[in-house]
């Protein structure tokens, strides 16, 4: 990074309560939640300011440590209700984030075709000049393509696009929108509920990746580590089921192995069993509506399709009925199925069967009494929804697309040309801080701040005991020629004129935010006698939190009577083995790869890091001539990888798994050019529901090919998987 001493010494941050932190030797000697004057600068001092997370959607609280106007440590926010203090590798690498070389650092117009990835640095007052009259030529034909998140700024993108008779599309690329649609056919809402696993003895998860990605992770490890060892003489139990032993199987007490898809069908064995012997809490005429479901398939048909004995599944119901506070979960490989909505609701049917819903320990759902920020809160979109955006594209009735923080060109595989939407539109806007696969489509690129630079909120309704209002700040000055996106869509408004001056009436991002918050601080009776000492005090806490609650009204619904078993695309005779891509640990869906820490965080299970790897179980390879190390290709009807092979004896026979992350062609010098995609060989098949991807439904064959491939690991020769192939020799 090339930057004067002055220039540094000029970046300052946001100041919050620092002595809660673990580590810090240092008194935090300013609280003052906004930027400090020069003269106020303590060369050698740190301070410690509050924000947001935006490594994932779980939204964590986090500390920043700054020190002369340099962004230098991120730790988790001990206030703060989703962590609790912790924070992941993805929440420290944001740094890097921020001090990225590949970030753009001025606004930049396309020159030559389209894809060619040429642009020309342009000033701000070119390029929104230029992308208001692209809104005024395309009225009623706009779309954006945005991350899912929640809040103000979302409130904004909605209401212009409303204006415009345009399309918001939050797109969530790891399949939590059939999640969403189970609890929505099960309870009637589709907002997640709070899993309190805290305060459970016994947990029995479908596949759930609750410490690694899914949802909340650091959320969940929190709970976890209660969950083991928080009470005195109590120390939970818990089961994992999936075909392949994920880091969460790792760390349970039994992991069991189950052929892919057919997790729906071992609940309905436990579910059976637990109604035919009277092991259930519900009344009798509770239980009326649920007995059909739980009746239709044999125990023995279950047992010989999902591969567990009919002993082992008459166990775990014994030992569900037997805990004092069971709790299931289902998600990951469990939803990523045709059937991976009707899997889900047979799995929440269990937690009603045991009556441990809105119970401590089980499931529930909060609320607060009264909304203090009416801010948006839209539907998340799945990849059936983003088809029929691409068919309006091709039809013509949508000709500009803008992009924010979503990469479809990389996270949608290519069988759902997707790219047809790339080729068709007449203008692409994308402000994205970084030349993703996308962006390096558009026409225009007006670069967002980093989030370390920037104002927002989140609310946080989903997975807490308490709904959380977070605050981010800027915690240092912008580094680059870059702007706030909510500053530029509110000037885009004010030069659209008409009703949008009327209802966005704010100068800046800033003064909007302040004044949605105004409303639900203002009027608090507390000690703060004014909005402005509130406002701060919200600023050191990172949110507001800890408000009054009263349960969500559920109506609980009875699962279908017939099951439904999981379809795949693909020949089983030409395609033998089923295909597992799974998001990686550090990358996630592939927004992490641009990032060299999380690129050289090593995979706990098989070391490797910088690169891709196929797993496949070693009694398998043996059978196929293929030996560890060895370059193969995977193939399905749809696409061909080519990756370096590690034996994984953790893994059903006749699956192979890949972790998601690595095969970008843009994105960054870290990221480009570095390992595969596997999203290349998935076909276009849904789940039937909720229309998210059947990421785990296509099937697949594999062989072993000439050459080497490399790929960097820790310790190739003493990794954990090696050991446990000398000690098992694998399954």
């Amino acid at each position: 990074m090339d930057l004067h001493r002055r220039t540094l010494f000029k970046i300052l941050g946001l100041t919050a309560a620092g002595s809660a932190l673990p580590g810090c030797e240092r008194d935090v000697h300013n609280l003052v939640p906004y930027l400090l004057p020069d003269e106020d600068i303590v060369p050698g001092v740190a301070n410690w300011y509050a924000t947001t997370c935006q490594g994932c959607e779980a939204g964590c609280g986090m500390m920043v440590r700054v020190m002369e106007g340099r962004a230098k440590k991120i730790e988790g926010n001990p206030r703060h209700p989703v962590n609790e203090g912790k924070l992941c590798a993805r929440g420290q690498a944001a740094l890097q984030h921020l001090y990225n070389p590949d970030r753009l650092q001025v606004p930049l117009r396309r020159e030559g075709r389209r894809g060619e990835g040429r642009f020309r640095p342009i000033p701000w007052e070119e390029g929104i000049a230029e992308w208001v009259k692209q809104l005024r030529m395309e009225t009623g034909a706009a779309a954006m393509i945005a991350r899912p998140m929640t809040g103000t700024l979302t409130s904004l993108f909605a209401t212009v696009l409303d204006a415009l008779s345009g399309r918001l599309l939050l797109y969530e690329s790891t399949g939590e929108q059939t999640l969403r649609t189970a609890h929505l056919r099960s309870f009637g809402t589709p907002v997640l509920p709070h899993y309190d696993l805290a305060h459970a003895d016994y947990l029995l998860s479908f596949g759930t990746p609750f410490l690694e990605h899914w949802l909340s992770p650091v959320s969940f490890g929190v709970a976890y580590g209660k969950f083991r060892q928080d009470r005195l003489m109590v120390r939970g139990r818990f089961i994992q089921v999936e075909p392949r032993l994920s880091l969460t199987a790792a760390n349970a007490d039994r992991w069991i192995p189950v052929r892919p898809g057919t997790e729906g069908l071992l609940a309905l064995g436990i579910g059976h069993v637990l109604v035919k012997e009277g092991l259930t809490r519900l009344s009798s005429s509770q239980l009326a509506d649920f007995q059909p479901s739980f009746s239709s398939v044999s125990l023995e048909h279950i047992s010989t399709t999902t591969e567990v004995s009919q002993e082992t599944i008459t166990q775990l119901a014994h030992e569900v009925s037997s805990a004092t506070a069971p709790l299931f979960m289902g998600g990951g490989p469990a939803a990523a199925q045709t059937n991976g909505t009707e899997t889900l609701t047979l799995i929440n049917a269990l937690n009603v069967l045991m009556g441990v819903i809105d119970r401590r320990g089980g499931v529930q759902w909060r609320e607060p009494r009264h909304s203090p920020l009416d801010i948006a809160h839209p539907d998340l979109t799945n990849e059936h929804e983003l088809m029929d955006l691409a068919q309006e594209f091709e039809q013509g009735s949508r000709t500009l697309l803008h992009l924010y923080s979503a990469n479809p060109r990389f996270t949608l595989p290519p069988s759902l040309k997707f790219e047809r939407v790339f080729e068709r539109a007449k203008f692409i806007v994308s402000f994205s801080p970084f030349l993703d696969e996308s962006t390096m489509m558009a026409d225009l690129i007006l670069p967002d701040h980093d989030p370390l630079e920037s104002w927002g909120d989140r609310i946080q309704m989903d997975t807490l005991p308490i709904p959380a209002w977070s605050l981010s700040q800027p915690v240092v000055r912008p580094l680059y020629d870059t702007r706030p996106i909510g500053d530029v869509w509110l000037e885009a408004a004010h030069r659209l004129g008409g009703s949008l001056s009327k209802r966005l009436p704010w100068t800046s991002f800033h003064d909007m935010l302040q004044s949605k918050w105004e409303r639900m601080i203002g009027d608090r009776e507390d000690s703060s006698p004014t909005f402005e000492s509130r406002w701060k005090e919200a600023l050191r806490q990172g949110g507001r939190w800890s408000m009054e609650t009263h349960p969500r009204q559920i109506s609980v619904t009875a699962p279908s009577k017939e099951y439904e078993p999981p379809e795949f695309l693909g020949n089983s005779t030409e395609y033998p083995f089923y295909c597992y891509p799974y998001p990686s640990l550090s990358l996630h869906d592939g927004r992490g790869a641009n990032l060299p820490w999380l690129q050289e965080l090593p995979n706990p299970l098989t070391t490797g890091m910088w690169g891709s790897w196929i797993e496949i179980n070693p009694a398998t390879a043996q059978a196929l001539g293929i030996h560890a190390g060895d370059l193969v290709r995977v193939t399905s009807d749809y696409g061909t990888i080519e990756a370096h092979a590690i034996f994984f004896p953790g893994l059903h026979p006749e699956l192979l798994a890949i972790p998601i992350g690595q095969g970008h062609q843009a994105y960054g010098r870290y990221a480009k050019g570095r390992g595969i995609n596997p999203l290349t060989l998935l076909g276009p098949t849904f789940d039937r529901h909720s229309g998210t991807l059947a990421s785990g439904a296509t099937r697949v064959r594999i062989e072993r090919v000439k050459g080497q491939s490399q790929l960097v690991m820790l310790d190739p020769k003493n990794h954990p998987i090696s050991h446990h192939i000398q000690e098992t020799g694998g399954l």
